[in-house]
């Protein structure tokens, strides 16, 4: 039964006229002739009095007509509150999330220091167009972030090399332009071209003041080797190479250049008895200095150096 006939019921019941109803609750007969004719229905506070009035439940006045349209706004708002909830909680995530990474970003990159690992010093050589160019770049092992570096600017005005932020990117940069344009290049860490150059003790010239050297080119590199050297002794505890003081601090010698045919092995007799005197047993390193480019005075831009190690018993 539709509240209407609810209302005209019950009305009825309890012997009032639309007018006396209508006073009671104070509304209009019209009204009340609308209600019962289901053309309007009465709000919440108007529903209180009709309810006191008839001496009836609202539950019972609305039956299942209006008091399921109800129901169905109430579900639809408590649908729409647990949706706003809904977002309101990711929102709340994102923020928590933003907020933890932050904290992390801060955490792992400011509060804790950055393992840029062990510094490193590499270099690059090349030959183009006739002309030896060549770059000295002192980075971090682990992240490739550059310290510094050296060289005579050629490559950094045509290649831009300033745009970069890793050694290995730049190394890598002027490798592929020289030999795209037919050129070669040699890439060596921390000045030592081992990897380049066979430097050996000639079998039987090895005393303990001195023994002769033989130095081979694997291809003809336009390397100058003087006769400046020094030697090395083998640190057992630290586990590395340490350079020996030298004996005679004020003794000089001439620096004859001397190059290499990659076809005829260089031999050069280096004598150490006055620079260190005899030499103790354990292992050493002889280290020969080595430059690129004859033209250009000899300083530590360009000096690298060739090793060879030896026992002394």
């Amino acid at each position: 039964m539709k509240l209407g006939e609810k209302l005209l019921e019950y009305r009825k019941k309890k012997g009032l006229s639309q007018e006396q109803l209508a006073e009671k609750i104070d509304v209009t007969r019209q009204t009340i002739s609308n209600w019962e004719l289901g053309e309007t229905s009465p709000n919440p506070e108007q529903l209180k009095k009709l309810s006191s009035e008839l001496n009836v439940s609202i539950d019972e006045l609305l039956d299942n007509d209006i008091q399921n349209v109800l129901v169905e706004k109430v579900s639809s708002t408590e649908k729409l509150s647990k949706t706003i909830l809904q977002i309101l909680r990711f929102f709340v995530l994102m923020l928590v999330l933003g907020v933890v990474f932050v904290l992390f970003y801060i955490v792992f990159n400011v509060l804790i220091p950055k393992d840029y690992g062990r510094e490193i010093e590499e270099s690059i050589y090349c030959k183009l167009y006739g002309e030896e160019h060549g770059i000295t770049i002192n980075y971090y092992e682990t992240t490739g972030d550059i310290k510094d570096t050296g060289s005579d600017g050629y490559f950094y005005d045509i290649l831009d090399l300033v745009k970069y932020d890793d050694a290995h990117q730049v190394f890598n940069v002027i490798n592929d332009y020289v030999k795209m344009n037919g050129g070669s290049c040699i890439r060596f860490s921390d000045r030592y071209l081992d990897d380049y150059v066979d430097m050996e003790i000639v079998e039987g010239t090895l005393t303990k003041t001195g023994a002769t050297i033989k130095i081979l080119e694997d291809e003809d590199l336009d390397l100058t080797y003087g006769d400046s050297f020094f030697i090395e002794k083998f640190d057992k505890e630290e586990n590395t190479f340490k350079k020996l003081e030298v004996f005679c601090k004020n003794c000089t010698f001439n620096m004859p250049a001397y190059m290499v045919d990659p076809n005829n092995p260089l031999e050069l007799k280096q004598e150490w008895g006055l620079l260190y005197g005899e030499l103790s047993k354990g292992t050493y390193r002889l280290v020969k200095e080595v430059f690129f480019d004859s033209d250009r005075p000899v300083d530590e831009s360009n000096k690298f150096y060739v090793t060879v190690e030896f026992e002394i018993e």
